[in-house]
């Protein structure tokens, strides 16, 4: 029984934590059809997105939190030593959340945003100039025209998954009980 319970709860924390690398796929320039990265739970984990941006391109990602997090995006290019991209977090409404444009190294954009709800979200990686590029709390989202961009790109995706405060009870219960049982 010891050993059952020891192997169930290390798949759960092995679950739970996660990373990952994705290959974005085409078609992947509207919300709709936004390349699917994964759902986070505490404490969270990390995505790296390998794709690439041409003209009038945008590459939209989306990912499920099931509990408040706090969410970093960092772009890195390469195939151009212009390149210049943007980026936006956008909700399940389509409400534009955050944009950056310059935030990173040189002209990479990168994000962070605290105290992101439980929900459905999507990241938006486009060239400079796009339309609506810094609309923040607007639905005015990046449809990839308006840029004569061309780059491949690297996007670390990382949440900190804050839990839900029954669960850090129930930890801190357990955490009793193992306490107990050593006497």
């Amino acid at each position: 029984m010891k050993s059952a319970c020891v192997i169930a709860g290390m798949a759960a924390m092995a679950s739970v934590a996660s990373a990952g690398f994705i290959t974005e796929s085409e078609p992947n320039n509207t919300l709709a059809n936004a390349n699917f990265v994964g759902s986070f739970d505490a404490p969270g984990g990390s995505v790296l997105i390998d794709g690439s941006i041409t003209v009038g391109d945008v590459d939209w990602f989306t990912f499920n939190l099931s509990n408040t997090a706090t969410l970093a995006v960092f772009a890195a290019f390469s195939g151009t030593a212009m390149a210049d991209g943007v980026l936006q977090l956008v909700d399940s409404s389509g409400v534009v959340l955050a944009f950056d444009d310059n935030s990173g190294i040189g002209l990479m954009p990168a994000l962070q945003f605290a105290s992101l709800l439980a929900g459905q979200y999507y990241i938006g990686i486009s060239g400079f100039g796009d339309q609506g590029a810094s609309s923040v709390g607007t639905t005015d989202i990046f449809d990839g025209l308006g840029h004569q961009q061309n780059f491949a790109y690297k996007l670390t995706l990382g949440l900190t998954v804050i839990p839900a405060p029954s669960a850090l009870a129930m930890l801190g219960i357990g955490g009793l009980v193992a306490a107990r049982r050593r006497r």
